[in-house]
């Protein structure tokens, strides 16, 4: 599985999206979270990652569950500001340090007061998660 995960986000195999993305959306739908969920948000990618993959593999995710879930995307929330290092050779401490500001929410008033579901691909010290999260919840109400 840690390979079909790595060929997924590094390798150009998109199309593992869908098989991902609905694992993803039957595990969610076990729990009460789901019911009350308004939006999807994926973690967005920095620019030059995005580049070199030619996709989001969060933003992808999110589209699976979204067609699944019938829970609208938001894809023009939250942003990147700045350019971090990878995070897979970072320690825990590392990586929340590397990440964090990392962030930006424009629009905000489409989320003022929502439950939304924030999808990332992989969460492993739940760094970048907590950095998108911490964001969320203190955007202007």
């Amino acid at each position: 599985m840690r390979r079909l995960i790595l060929k997924f986000k590094y390798s150009d195999r998109s199309f593992l999206a869908k098989d991902f993305g609905l694992s993803m959306y039957e595990t969610m739908k076990l729990h009460s979270f789901y019911n009350d969920a308004e939006f999807i948000i994926p973690v967005p990618l920095n620019i030059v990652r995005r580049i070199k993959r030619g996709y989001n593999q969060a933003e992808l995710l999110a589209n699976e569950i979204s067609i699944k879930a019938g829970i609208p995307i938001l894809k023009n929330v939250l942003f990147r500001k700045k350019i971090t290092k990878p995070q897979f050779k970072l320690s825990k401490l590392e990586r929340a340090k590397n990440i964090k500001d990392s962030f930006f929410i424009e629009n905000s008033d489409i989320l003022k007061c929502k439950f939304v579901i924030l999808i990332c691909d992989i969460a492993t010290t739940f760094a970048t998660v907590s950095a998108c999260s911490l964001v969320l919840k203190t955007q202007p109400v």
